[in-house]
């Protein structure tokens, strides 16, 4: 049993003193102390591995976060952007639909409707997010990625259909110059709408009665433009419309200025489209200064809004 424990005896001798101090300390002992500083040793050495680890991934976490935070900034652009180029599409389908107003052409654009996405688009792209089983906030990011491309897809699919349709209108107007120099198409003053063209109470009569065009209130004495080449047809004073003038275009087409306060042209005068022909008034029955412009195609009023691109 001795032969199993031993005891070791551990001296300290001092240089100058006679006192001798000595520990005796068993095998045993020596065995747990020893286990305890490898125990201590390879705890120290896997806390400093874990928290190398904790520091490294804390700092790719981060990375990723920025990156991420980065990501979705870009893709929200793109969004604003795809957006953007949405509405443009919309208001060249309109643009487009005036000319074909204005030169005559019933023949439909090949365009497809550019606007909100059709029930069936919407059915196909939510079949195509739900696929994946993904975490929530990286399945949110996946549809989010996936509806970006689905709408990228849709508009340039609809400004390819948009290039077509505008090719199309290209190659029948381009024969057509005289029709469109003679097709009114301009506004004839600067100023705001006050009155549309259609029916409506008479501010003199009270009665319901055909507004034959559209007020324009400007200034008097602000210049008034010719819609489109013509020649002028009659310089008039009229106790309804005061001073008037009215240029024939051709092709069936003739336009009204009324109320003006000076009248410039003459009658058989040729007229160039944006060429000054009056000014602004207030003459005849107004309710203030306004030019009263109607558009006629064979002798019968059409609203005028339709026949101004810009």
């Amino acid at each position: 049993m001795a032969e199993n424990n031993r005891f070791y005896t551990f001296m300290i001798v001092p240089e100058r003193s006679s006192n001798v101090k000595k520990w005796m300390v068993s095998n045993h002992t020596i065995k747990i102390f020893c286990g305890m500083i490898c125990l201590f040793i390879l705890m120290s050495g896997v806390t400093a591995f874990y928290t190398a680890q904790y520091f490294a991934h804390k700092q790719e976490f981060k990375q990723a976060s920025v990156k991420n935070h980065f990501l979705e900034s870009e893709l929200a652009q793109i969004q604003n952007q795809l957006g953007v180029t949405d509405s443009t599409l919309v208001r060249v389908q309109n643009f487009e639909q005036k000319l074909r107003v204005i030169t005559q052409l019933d023949a439909q654009p090949t365009t497809a409707n550019v606007g909100p996405i059709s029930e069936d688009e919407d059915r196909i792209m939510r079949m195509g997010l739900d696929q994946e089983p993904l975490s929530s906030q990286m399945k949110a990011s996946h549809k989010h990625v996936q509806a970006i491309h689905f709408d990228i897809n849709r508009v340039a699919k609809r400004a390819s259909l948009q290039e077509q349709s505008l090719q199309e209108l290209y190659e029948l107007l381009k024969d057509q110059r005289s029709i469109l120099a003679s097709t009114p198409s301009i506004k004839p003053v600067e100023g705001y709408y006050t009155s549309g063209f259609g029916y409506r109470i008479s501010p003199f009569t009270g009665n319901r009665q055909l507004h034959a065009g559209i007020d324009l209130f400007a200034p008097i004495g602000t210049a008034v433009r010719a819609t489109a080449d013509g020649v002028v047809t009659r310089v008039d004073t009229d106790p309804g419309y005061g001073k008037l003038v009215v240029v024939s275009h051709g092709y069936g087409f003739s336009t009204l200025y009324a109320h003006n306060s000076k009248i410039l042209a003459k009658v058989g005068q040729h007229i160039k489209r944006g060429q000054t022909i009056s000014q602004v008034g207030n003459t005849g029955r107004t309710t203030g200064p306004h030019l009263h412009y109607e558009v006629k195609l064979n002798g019968h009023p059409i609203n005028p809004v339709k026949y101004i691109l810009n």
